[in-house]
C-alpha cells in the first residue's frame, strides 16, 4: 500500500461524507492511533477471582466483549472497530509479516472468519506501546510505556448489515469474548502484556466534544447501537 492512511470500511457499511471527512482529520491528528465510529471495551467479567490455583491460563485471564451500551454507561473503551476506521498503512504490514506478528493469531482468525479486528487492535496496541517504550530512559520502565489511545469520531454511519449480517447471529457476543480471551492469552505466551489492558475516557478520546461536557452528551455513530444489551451483566 503506498498510501499512508488506509480506510478500512466493511461493505456494508455507510458513511456520510462529512463524518469521512472528520475522521481522517482526527487520524491526521493522531496519525499513530486507529480512528473509527465503533468503541467498543475489552474487560474482564464483573465477578471473577483468580485466586483459584487450580484455574487455567484462559480461565485466569478472561475478557467481555462490551459494545456501546457499556461504552457509554462506564463512559471507557480501549479499541475500535475496523468495520470502519482509518489507520496508518504500515500496521498491514505488520499484521500480515510472521515476524512480527504470529502466525498463531491470524490463524485463529481465518479458522473461525472473525475478529481480524480485535486482533488488529491488538496489534496496533502492542506495538504502539513498544515504539512508546523504546524513548524511555531506563528499559525496566518498560512497564509504563503507553499504547497509542484510540479515537472515536461521533460521526452518522448506517449499516446494511444490521439485521443480517455476521454481527447479528446467535452466539456473536460470546464467540467475541472468546476471541478476545484467546488471542490475549496469545500475545501473553509471546512474553508480551495484554495489549488492551489500558481503558480510556470516551469524553478524552472523543474527536468531537461536547458542551458543557456531560458523559451523557456522547451518542453512538449509528442509533442501534444503543440495543446491543448482550454481556451488559457478565
Amino acid at each position: 500500500v503506498s498510501a499512508t492512511s488506509v480506510f478500512m470500511v466493511d461493505d456494508d457499511i455507510r458513511v456520510t461524507c462529512p463524518s469521512l471527512l472528520l475522521a481522517f482529520q482526527a487520524w491526521r491528528a493522531h496519525p499513530e492511533s486507529m480512528v473509527g465510529y465503533y468503541p467498543r471495551l475489552s474487560s474482564p467479567p464483573i465477578f471473577h477471582s483468580r485466586e483459584n490455583p487450580s484455574l487455567s491460563s484462559l480461565q485466569e485471564h478472561p475478557l467481555v466483549y462490551h459494545t456501546w451500551p457499556i461504552v457509554h454507561w462506564r463512559h471507557r473503551f480501549n479499541f475500535v472497530l475496523t468495520k470502519a476506521c482509518f489507520l496508518h498503512s504500515k500496521y498491514l504490514d505488520l499484521y500480515t509479516n510472521d515476524d512480527t506478528f504470529p502466525r498463531e493469531i491470524k490463524n485463529h482468525v481465518d479458522q473461525h472468519m472473525n475478529c481480524e479486528d480485535i486482533a488488529m487492535s491488538m496489534l496496533v496496541a502492542n506495538f504502539t506501546r513498544y515504539q512508546a517504550s523504546l524513548s524511555l530512559p531506563n528499559s525496566s520502565d518498560a512497564t509504563f510505556a503507553k499504547a497509542a489511545r484510540p479515537i472515536y469520531v461521533e460521526g452518522q454511519v448506517s449499516d446494511l448489515g444490521l439485521f443480517g449480517g455476521i454481527s447479528t447471529g446467535a452466539g456473536h457476543m460470546t464467540t467475541r469474548s472468546e476471541c478476545l480471551t484467546k488471542l490475549d492469552a496469545m500475545f501473553r505466551k509471546q512474553g508480551w502484556r495484554s495489549p488492551l489492558d489500558e481503558e480510556y475516557s470516551l469524553t478524552e478520546s472523543a474527536w468531537i466534544r461536547h458542551a458543557p461536557g456531560f458523559w451523557w452528551q456522547y451518542n453512538p455513530s449509528n442509533f442501534f447501537e444503543w440495543f446491543s444489551f448482550a454481556n451488559t451483566f457478565t
